[in-house]
């Protein structure tokens, strides 16, 4: 009768009362009971159950140090298995597979070499169980010379041998070694030696590669040989930019056609590559679809919104997020900061800084990087110093969040400040750190110091400028009275300058009224095939300012047959915790009549006042 009660256990509850009743009647169902604790997960009751036995048999030991392997303890693991011995009780061959897989999970390859003499002090190599659990551990533990050594001298493998190592060799990315084992295999290979390599093709961005092996594999005389939920994903991670939005596409039509099952993490993987392919509306029918929505897919989605800088939607989302029993964990966190820096919405910023406090989520160098980034654009430089300053073990990132804060609100003498302590604590600057110290120097005019910094980039850390740092000594160089020098600076570059870089030397141009250097610039820009309007329009506005008319209609007829269309302006604002955008001629806004009656009001306070709006360059 108990024992049948036992078996049909669900819960903590009915377990405690068995438990009660079997000790209460004298009955010993020992193994049955701590197999039952072991099958709910109970570790902490089932470990104070197994200290009750008398004489644990070794099943009763490899049973709770599976339990420990299982459930993320693996020094347990190792720490009762010493016991096991003490007690001198004999392993059996159940024992070391779990013992291997918690040496891997620690990665303690020591010990691993430790239990691996026990292995054969007690006659257990010869064990095909035992040794193909060896072979994964070495190649988790990145000892894949050893692994190959074992598999070399098993006197019999089988599948599982075979793709253990070929997983080993595709993890440390010597594909070239996985792919000759794979033509090797003596026995059948299954879906998982297939998918494993076509995984490793993906991993290195081998797509020709990877589709070549996927077509084979559909081909392949292998037996019962179909692809499965986790080939698509590993198909679906490697297709992760617009660029191959034909291939993911592709993909998502096979899954359908083959009614493969969807999982969860296949419908995941469907939201990710959608989402990192630009394809945010099919990315969020498959996310709306999913029955079952868990914390990594909701992640997948918010990070499709603001990596398309569709920060309002993200937001939403997080919202409808808290409304479901999910928990936000710090990759939610650091995109819905992001998105909060994209629309400046501080409010929303402080709750999710709060939440991390009261969560007890992990304040990481990722973490505070978002929040220094976040508070710097919403204005509350103070506020991202702080959470800078107490933050302990500082990264390259987060210093850079930074530099790039205080340069963005004109500080220049303090994100040269920051970037010469990150200089002291041996951390080496990269590209965003350079955008970042030139931005400071051109926000504050430090002209020597920016050429200083931006030769020292190229000779004392042999970064090669992008075409952002020398934006940001174009426009430095423009700005203070050096058109000529920045002109020069272009000519010398070793990338095609782009529109932004012209558009910003002609604004210099146009504030010293170096017409001559215009003209030079004009040559340049008119002899590329689709000239910029941009750049078309402020040579235009130009030479409006010195009357050459002429040139004015040339360049506006120019402009008028290319037929570009600028894109509306929106901006945003951030009241009471909600975020209220505003497009030009907008009529859309719940207050638009209250809006514009308010803007005529102050317009005409404003002329009553004798204020004449300025048009010249406009």
């Amino acid at each position: 009768m108990f024992l049948n009660l036992l078996r049909s256990s669900t819960n903590v509850t009915q377990i405690t009362q068995i438990h009660s009743q079997i000790t209460v009647n004298g009955i010993a169902l020992h193994s049955h009971f701590l197999s039952k604790l072991i099958e709910l997960r109970l570790v902490d009751y089932a470990r104070a159950f197994f200290n009750q036995i008398p004489s644990p048999t070794d099943y009763s030991w490899n049973s709770m140090i599976r339990l420990y392997t299982l459930n993320g303890f693996p020094q347990k693991s190792i720490s009762l298995y010493s016991e096991m011995l003490k007690n001198d009780c004999k392993p059996s061959h159940f024992t070391y597979p779990s013992l291997f897989k918690a040496c891997s999970s620690c990665s303690s390859i020591q010990l691993g070499e430790q239990i691996h003499t026990h292995v054969l002090k007690f006659g257990f190599h010869y064990d095909l169980f035992v040794n193909n659990s060896l072979i994964d551990m070495y190649c988790k533990c990145f000892c894949i010379d050893s692994a190959q050594l074992m598999l070399d001298e098993m006197p019999e493998t089988d599948e599982v041998s075979w793709n253990s190592i070929i997983s080993g060799y595709v993890n440390l990315g010597e594909m070239e070694k996985a792919r000759v084992l794979f033509e090797q295999v003596p026995v059948r290979r299954n879906v998982v030696c297939w998918t494993s390599l076509i995984n490793g093709y993906g991993r290195k961005g081998n797509l020709n590669e990877m589709f070549s092996l996927f077509l084979q594999m559909l081909v392949s005389g292998d037996e019962d040989v179909e692809p499965n939920s986790t080939t698509m994903v590993c198909l679906l991670s490697a297709c992760s930019s617009p660029s191959d939005s034909k291939l993911g596409l592709w993909v998502s039509v096979f899954i359908d056609v083959n009614r493969i099952p969807v999982t969860t993490i296949l419908s995941t993987a469907l939201i990710d590559m959608n989402s990192r392919c630009g394809d945010l509306d099919t990315a969020r029918r498959l996310f709306d679809r999913m029955s079952c929505n868990n914390l990594v897919s909701w992640n997948a989605m918010i990070t499709g919104y603001v990596q398309t800088a569709r920060f309002e939607e993200a937001i939403r989302l997080y919202d409808l997020l808290q409304t479901h029993s999910v928990k936000p964990n710090e990759i939610t966190v650091v995109n819905v900061l992001s998105a909060c820096s994209g629309l400046g919405a501080l409010e929303l910023g402080k709750k999710v800084h709060i939440y991390l406090g009261r969560n007890g989520l992990d304040l990481n160098v990722i973490v505070a990087a978002a929040l220094v980034d976040m508070y710097t654009k919403c204005g509350r430089v103070t506020d991202g110093c702080l959470v800078f300053v107490k933050t302990p073990n500082k990264d390259v990132a987060l210093y850079n969040a930074m530099i790039l804060g205080l340069a963005y609100h004109g500080r220049g003498s303090d994100s040269l400040a920051v970037f010469a302590e990150m200089e002291r604590n041996g951390l080496h600057p990269n590209d965003i750190t350079f955008i970042g110290v030139l931005s400071g120097c051109n926000h504050s005019g430090l002209v020597e110091v920016g050429r200083y910094k931006f030769w020292d980039m190229v000779k004392k850390y042999g970064l090669s400028p992008k075409i952002e740092h020398y934006s940001c000594m174009v426009d430095l160089l423009g700005r203070a009275g050096y058109p000529n020098e920045a002109f020069e600076l272009i000519q010398n570059m070793e990338i095609s300058p782009d529109s932004l870089i012209w558009s910003s030397l002609l604004s210099s141009c146009r504030i010293h009224r170096n017409i001559e250097l215009a003209d030079n610039i004009a040559e340049v820009i008119l002899s590329i095939q689709n000239p910029n309007s941009g750049s078309c329009i402020l040579l235009s506005n130009i030479y409006a300012s010195v009357g050459r008319w002429k040139d004015v209609i040339r360049m506006r007829r120019l402009v008028k047959e290319k037929g570009d269309k600028k894109p509306p302006g929106a901006s945003w604002i951030e009241l009471d915790g909600n975020i209220h955008k505003f497009v030009v001629e907008d009529i859309h806004h719940l207050q638009s009549k209250e809006i514009y009656e308010i803007h005529k009001f102050l317009t005409d306070q404003l002329k009553a006042e004798g204020y004449v709006p300025k048009f010249a360059f406009t």
